[in-house]
């Protein structure tokens, strides 16, 4: 199994609204890319000067399955509609038994 961890930290201008709408965004592609074993999403409670204000835990079958959930035209569209309002995005991606 595939572990796929991204950390994001929006703009200061960043609206809750928008943030609301990438979770419900990245939500639906569950249903729309195969592939995607799970998915949670979190938002960070603490908001220290350390804290991310997001992350993404998903899982994949293997590295071919996260490799196309990277280029379907859905996922493009999402990080798209994300990216503008993105500071800083890191990622750490792990295989387990």
């Amino acid at each position: 199994m595939l572990h796929h961890y991204v950390f994001l930290k929006y703009t200061k201008d960043t609206p809750p609204s928008h943030i609301d709408e990438f979770c419900t965004r990245m939500q639906a592609l569950c249903n729309t890319v195969p592939g995607i074993e799970q998915l949670l999403i979190g938002r960070d409670m603490l908001h220290e000067a350390r804290s991310w204000d997001l992350i993404l835990d998903m899982r994949f079958a293997s590295l071919e399955t996260l490799t196309h959930y990277r280029q379907h035209p859905a996922h493009q569209a999402v990080m798209a509609f994300n990216g503008p309002q993105v500071a800083e995005v890191g990622a750490v991606d792990f295989l387990l038994p």
